[in-house]
């Protein structure tokens, strides 16, 4: 990703897990849900999302996201460096 870029990544999150609440430095992150449905985590701010959804935390921003129902969340997970 000519060093602009640390993650890309096609991530599955099962139902009753998660991606834990983290804070990005110098880095963004983006995620495209493919399907399945969460709650999203975004700076304290949570919000229901699914297919078709498209999430970004920004550097000095963080989130989290857990899967809800009986389905995974499949997504595609970018992360960019910002400085």
């Amino acid at each position: 990703m000519y060093q602009k870029g640390r993650v890309f990544a096609h991530t599955t999150v099962y139902p009753g897990s998660e991606i834990g609440y983290h804070v990005h430095e110098n880095d963004a992150e983006i995620y495209y849900i493919l399907s399945g449905e969460g709650r999203y985590n975004d700076n304290g701010n949570v919000v229901k999302v699914s297919a078709g959804d498209v999430t970004m935390t920004g550097s000095g921003e963080g989130h989290g996201i857990e899967a809800i129902g009986n389905e995974p969340i499949e997504m595609i997970a970018l992360i960019l460096y910002t400085e």
